[in-house]
């Protein structure tokens, strides 16, 4: 076993007893845990090496979110790995602004996965720039980012009315960005494609209703 010293974040009980099983053959899982929430404290019991965290964690504890916290107080001496099986489309933008070492998807072998945390443990940034998308998320990377930001606020269920208020613009406007958002999507209805979005994991509601990441 290496010195290295790794903390895991994940949910799924399965999948947090799998990848304690695997990387245990080649770091010292010091901790894991179920919420993002407990991702400082725990750094600051164990400080570890690395913090391997899912992004979609328990009670909806956003590990981007805490990963920038671990950052902000330890700097470059804990790495921050995210994880994720959500294709969400703002995942790999927000891990970049708040200073996390990379993000990877869960669809990878365990060679593989052990192959990228040796690289971010060795001072590599790591990031899918060249990810696979498919026709309906190379769409939606079409909209802007105030598109995008709309679009999630129906996801999360808010009303025109709010969105309108809290984007300080008029209803009229809020309607001529909702077509521009059907028409790059080709769709004929703004509920339609919130529960496509939602369904299909390309946003995830409430996940950043509290806990945002500043642009």
């Amino acid at each position: 076993m290496q010195e290295e010293k790794i903390i895991i974040v994940e949910d799924q009980p399965l999948l947090n007893s799998v990848l304690k099983r695997t990387l245990s053959e080649h770091y010292n899982i010091v901790a894991t845990c179920t919420s993002a929430k407990d991702m400082v404290s725990l750094c600051k019991k164990y400080n570890p090496d690395l913090v391997l965290t899912d992004i979609v964690t328990k009670d909806n504890a956003n590990g981007i979110f805490y990963g920038k916290k671990v950052k902000e107080q330890f700097g470059n001496k804990i790495k921050v790995l995210a994880i994720t099986g959500v294709p969400e489309i703002s995942f790999l933008d927000k891990a970049k602004k708040a200073n996390l070492d990379g993000l990877i998807y869960k669809d990878i072998d365990s060679e593989s996965l052990i192959s990228n945390i040796l690289k971010v443990m060795n001072g590599y940034t790591l990031f899918p720039d060249n990810y696979n998308y498919n026709e309906e998320n190379k769409k939606l990377k079409t909209l802007s980012n105030k598109e995008i930001k709309i679009l999630t606020m129906f996801c999360n269920g808010l009303e025109r009315d709010s969105i309108a208020r809290e984007l300080n613009i008029t209803l009229g406007t809020l309607k001529n960005y909702i077509s521009t958002i059907l028409d790059k999507m080709n769709y004929d209805s703004i509920s339609k494609l919130t529960m496509f979005c939602v369904s299909n994991g390309y946003i995830v509601p409430n996940l950043d209703l509290k806990k945002k990441i500043s642009s």
